[in-house]
């Protein structure tokens, strides 16, 4: 492998595991637990998603009643008393249902990172959380959950998953606000920081009262976490002569990327 693209794929690949990490945290957020005919199925089908989706639901802004839990178990069990299949069936295929949705929603997310090589494919976890977005729609309409996931007036559906994504792609540099300007900057800001013990302080400094400034603090606190990030990761230990040819690559980026 050429060295520059060793140098180059080791900052990309630390930017990626900070989106994955992001994403990973959305995956672990705890699922509610709320302890036939085909029809049936599905009903107990779409009350899974919609258990399993809730912390989807208030991380795109809408409100996510903390008793929702008890509520769904005791108006869902309102709901299924009415049917002739035997209470422990349902209760059996409930959970059976909620542990699939909750492995569908882990596999869709964990694959839309791990499977991400370009900063295009890594934006698609904008789409995957557009459907989970309309699911969370769909249970606001729903006669149980209407009454514990609640959209704020005028939801935008788009706006809030631009948002929800832009909360996971910043820290990679692959938000929708951070245009290349604020990239290829955010980028020479992690080259201050990693190879502050080579170039020494001054040039170190330097380069952040170059680069770092901005009116914008959304931009400046991006700018920020990338040197304290970088100045702190132990694996982007470069030489010398890789730092100056990171540096330099970043000031050719910078200036074709143009003013902020």
């Amino acid at each position: 492998m050429p060295v520059d693209a060793g140098i180059e794929g080791g900052l990309s690949d630390r930017m990626k595991l900070r989106i994955r990490i992001a994403i990973l945290a959305v995956i672990a957020a705890p699922t509610p637990a709320f302890s036939q005919s085909q029809t049936q199925q599905d009903r107990i089908d779409e009350v899974s998603r919609f258990v399993v989706t809730a912390p989807i639901c208030g991380s795109l802004g809408m409100t996510v009643d903390p008793a929702l839990p008890n509520k769904v178990e005791g108006a869902f069990k309102l709901e299924t008393s009415k049917w002739s299949a035997p209470p422990a069936a349902i209760e059996r295929l409930k959970l059976a249902s909620i542990q699939r949705q909750s492995n569908v929603l882990k596999v869709d997310l964990e694959t839309a990172s791990a499977n991400a090589k370009t900063d295009a494919q890594l934006r698609q976890v904008g789409s995957i959380l557009h459907g989970y977005g309309r699911t969370c729609l769909d249970a606001t309409r729903d006669p149980i959950f209407s009454q514990v996931i609640i959209a704020p007036s005028g939801f935008d559906l788009g706006r809030a998953v631009t948002d929800m994504a832009d909360s996971m792609l910043e820290a990679g540099g692959l938000a929708s606000w951070q245009t290349p300007a604020i990239q290829s900057r955010g980028d020479m800001i992690m080259v201050a920081g990693a190879c502050r013990k080579r170039i020494g302080k001054a040039r170190s400094d330097a380069l952040i009262a170059e680069f770092g400034k901005s009116e914008s603090p959304r931009t400046r606190e991006y700018f920020l976490k990338a040197f304290d990030d970088a100045l702190n990761d132990p694996e982007l230990d470069f030489d010398i002569a890789q730092c100056n040819h990171l540096i330099t690559r970043y000031r050719a980026a910078i200036a074709k990327a143009g003013a902020l």
